[in-house]
This record gives C-alpha cells, structure tokens and sequence, in this order.
C-alpha cells in the first residue's frame, strides 16, 4: 500500500504524509461508491482466502483436502452470511451449522437450543443422518428451559417438512447469479452498505480529447 500509495499522489519511490490528500481507505473504494476503484489489497486478500473456504466445501479432489485450514473469525462470517444450502441428499450439509432451512440455520432460528448441542455434533452431523429417525433431538443435551423447548417444537414442525432427494446437495454463493463463488464478487460484496452516487458517470465515461 505504500508503493500505491507514493505512485499515485507523487509518482515517486518515497513521498511524506502531506502529499496523501484523501484518505486511502476511500480512495480504494470502486468509482461508483466515490472512490478511484483502485484495489483494496486487504479486501482483496480476504476474497481469495474465501475462495478456499468455498473449495474446502465443494471441491474434495484438492490435495489439501482433510488438513485443518485455519480462518478467522471475520473470514468465516463472511462466508457464512454469503452462503446457503440447496438440499438434495443431506449428505454434505451440516443440520447445526449451515443455513439450509429456508435460507437461514438453526444459529438463526433457535440460537438457545444450539447452546445445547456438543460442538463436535454442531461440526460433524449431516442433514441426511440427523433425519434418520428424528436422530437429531438425541444430539441435544443438558436442561431445557421454557425458550430451549419452544424452539425445539419449533425446528421439529420445520424438519419434519424436508424432503431429501438422490440430487446432490449444492452451495450457494449469494453474490453471483450462478450461485458459484467468484474473487470478484466477494470483492464487492465487502462494500455492500455502502453508499453510491451515479453521478461519477458525469466524469469517468464523460467524452473528452485524448
């Protein structure tokens, strides 16, 4: 950043902080959000280390598939936000932690119930194997209070609705129509809130002599 930073504003190797006129966060925002849409190395790098998160899901014929990835708390929100699970055989999907019940996870819809649940069955328990028999409700654990057992009636009247197919199950990138993860998609999506002005049109695509 600051060899960006010293190209731009003095277009030479070292520059002092009075050459900085805007603020750089601001500057590398995209044209339509009142930056210059210069690229935002940290924004970038979060986008790429996305990208492995998504093929840690989908792809298993990647060499490093099975080793312990370490992501941070802000990557893995991110992710999860950005993300759904279009249910086919419930073989891949986890019944806890994904967001597969009508775009939203049991996180979402009883997070007191989830704090009943070991961690290693909030990780490991598929779709297709807490459906079996209703295997789910065994996973839970400890004493349930009166919200604990209202969202339990509740996430049992909705699991009891799910169809499981032969389909494989799908991951869902919200951000492109696909629904298949792209680096530039993840990119822009870090700037959604933010505000945006069509008037950059009048100076960027403005006709003007070379």
């Amino acid at each position: 950043e600051k060899i960006q930073r010293r190209f731009l504003w003095a277009g030479r190797a070292n520059t002092h902080g009075g050459h900085c006129h805007v603020n750089w966060r601001r500057v590398c925002r995209p044209l339509e959000y009142g930056g210059l849409g210069i690229r935002d190395l940290e924004r970038t790098g979060l986008s790429l280390r996305l990208r492995w998160l998504w093929l840690t899901r989908t792809d298993t014929n990647r060499a490093w598939q099975g080793l312990d990835m370490q992501f941070t708390t802000e990557e893995r929100a991110l992710f999860y936000a950005s993300t759904t699970m279009a249910i086919g055989d419930g073989r891949t999907t986890l019944f806890w932690e994904d967001r597969w019940l009508g775009g939203q996870s049991v996180r979402e819809l009883a997070p007191r119930l989830l704090k009943c649940i070991p961690k290693q069955s909030q990780k490991s328990r598929t779709v297709a194997e807490a459906l079996a028999g209703n295997s789910w409700a065994r996973d839970i654990h400890g004493l349930l209070g009166l919200p604990e057992i209202g969202q339990y009636l509740q996430l049992w009247h909705l699991v009891q609705h799910v169809e499981l197919s032969n389909e494989p199950d799908r991951l869902l990138w919200s951000w492109t129509a696909s629904g298949v993860y792209t680096a530039q998609s993840c990119y822009r999506a870090t700037f959604q809130g933010a505000t945006g002005c069509h008037s950059w049109k009048l100076i960027w695509r403005s006709w003007a002599p070379p």
